[in-house]
Parts: structure tokens; sequence; C-alpha cells
């Protein structure tokens, strides 16, 4: 993958609310990677680790001529409070753990973007790496639907977005046999950045132990995944729209040892046609402001006891 250097931001963001069916005022980039884990609550196995492989990290995933393969989680499961400390500091770029981990809602977060480029040079997606820390436990966090808390509350004047079950005969037409609990299929219409509606078929899998969490999304290839202008002069032409693949994400909640508090951390990759801002840096400058404030309106909430 070829891709410019990472560059740590900490802009304010817009938060974006989602429910079954999500609404939103502006749906953002940064949250479309949210807005994903629509409709999926954490299946918390209070016994213990599941140990079931539910062949749920498909982590490589096609961009224009580019094979991408996302990293792992910086945490693993099973790791005591100095190792954690030790695997998240180099992720701070000089700001001390202290200070990352305080329990304030414009306490950091830390968002890494580049941009990922074809063999050509030309841009055509982003990775978008995200961390922050919560001041609640796992097991009181995993209770929740992630994708409620992390996005909010509707609004009155919101515009409508959706996210479905999917039918067992379009997955057996796809050729998808591995739905169940821990793998579920979603189809989802919903507007980006107020420009591109995109609509498409997502694959969520989940897995969850005593320490951590873990969902991971991507989209079906196999279905016919959309994206359209929603206004302009071209919106009715077949420059207007086209078939959309090329996303993949991760999102992790792992429990801090020795501290009542939870580690989250979000990786995805996404193609941006090259139509869809005329080459612009419109969506690298929107994400870090999406992403940064949906977290500070999760820790908001949650100072209120406001679940979602």
């Amino acid at each position: 993958m070829r891709s410019e250097g990472r560059v740590p931001t900490d802009h304010h963001l817009t938060s974006t609310p989602m429910n079954h069916p999500i609404h939103h005022r502006r749906l953002g980039l940064g949250v479309f990677a949210l807005a994903l884990l629509t409709g999926l609550t954490w299946n918390h196995r209070v016994s213990g680790n599941d140990s079931t492989n539910v062949s749920a990290n498909q982590t490589t995933v096609q961009i224009a001529d580019q094979s991408i393969t996302l990293p792992a989680p910086t945490l693993a499961e099973d790791l005591d409070a100095d190792a954690q400390q030790r695997r998240i500091t180099p992720l701070l770029r000089g700001l001390s753990f202290k200070q990352f981990a305080r329990d304030s809602v414009v306490a950091p977060v830390r968002i890494y973007l580049r941009y990922i480029t074809s063999d050509a040079g030309d841009r055509v997606g982003h990775d978008v790496h995200m961390i922050f820390i919560i001041h609640e436990s796992l097991q009181t966090f995993s209770d929740q639907n992630i994708a409620n808390r992390l996005g909010g509350e509707a609004a009155e004047d919101s515009t409508e977005a959706t996210a479905a079950d999917v039918p067992a005969e379009t997955l057996q037409r796809l050729g998808i046999d591995d739905a169940g609990p821990d793998i579920r299929y979603r189809q989802v219409d919903f507007e980006l950045l107020d420009k591109i509606r995109l609509t498409g078929l997502l694959r969520i899998a989940q897995q969850s132990s005593e320490t951590q969490n873990r969902i991971d999304v991507s989209l079906v290839e196999a279905f016919d995944n959309r994206w359209q202008f929603t206004d302009g002069p071209d919106t009715n032409s077949s420059a207007g729209g086209g078939d959309y693949s090329g996303f993949q994400g991760w999102l992790t909640a792992t429990s801090l040892d020795a501290m009542d508090a939870v580690f989250i951390e979000a990786r995805f990759v996404m193609h941006e046609p090259p139509q869809w801002f005329a080459g612009s840096n419109y969506v690298r400058s929107k994400l870090p402001l999406v992403l940064q404030e949906a977290a500070r309106d999760l820790r908001r909430r949650l100072k209120k006891g406001d679940g979602g």
C-alpha cells in the first residue's frame, strides 16, 4: 500500500446520531465507520473468553489497484497495566499517558490520517486510525448498543437514514452461509457529508471476552453497493453515481488494567472515488472534526449517565 505519512490531529468534530433506523443532521465521513456498526449490540459473555473463531477478522481489502491489510489492534486481551501503557504511549507522540487518560470530556483524542495512493501516485482512499479513553467499565459499556453510544442522540429535524436486516434469500443468492449470532449482515442507506448517498450491504462480525470486545465491518463486494450525488446537474446521469467498493474497518474496546476505564481504538480504510470531491482535500479536512466531536459527545453522555 502506498500512502502519505501519518499526521496526528486534535481537531474538533461534529457528532452524528445513530439508531435503528439511524437519524442524523449531517452524517460525517468519520462517523461512516461508526455508522456501519448500526444495530449491533455487544454480545458480552460474562463467563469469560469467547474462543469461537468466527472468521471475523477479514482485514484485507482492495482499493483501486492496492491490496490493503489492516494492522492488528494495539492492545491484546491479556496485557497488564505496564504492558498496556508501553504499547499505547508511542501512539501519543510526546503526550504523557497520564494526560491522555485523564477523566475529562476534552481529554485528548488521537487521530492519525494518511492517504492511500495508487501505483500511479493518484489518491484513491483514506487510512484512518483513532484512539481515546472513556472512564467506564467494559462491562457497563458493553451492555449498551455501542453504535448508539458512539453516535449520539437523534435530532428532531434530522434526515433519516436506515439500516436493515438482510433476508435469508438474499444471503443465499449471494452465496453467504456464515450468518449467525456473531456475524450479521446489514443493508444501509445514508448520506455522506450531505453530498454522497451510499447504499450497500455490510458484513459485521463481533468477538468478545472479559477484557476486550471487537467489531469488524466490511462491504460485501458481491452485493450491488452504490454511490450517488445527492444534488447537482449530474444526479440523474451515469456521471452522478456508480459502483462502490473498498471499505474495511474494526473497532475495539479494551479494559484498562488497574483502571475503571476503556481504551477505544478504531481503524478503517475507505475508497474515495475521484468523482466525489474533484480531487480536493474535502474529506481529509472534515474527518478529524467529525471523529473528535463524536468521542467528546460520547464522554459527555456517559458523564450524564445517558447510555443512548
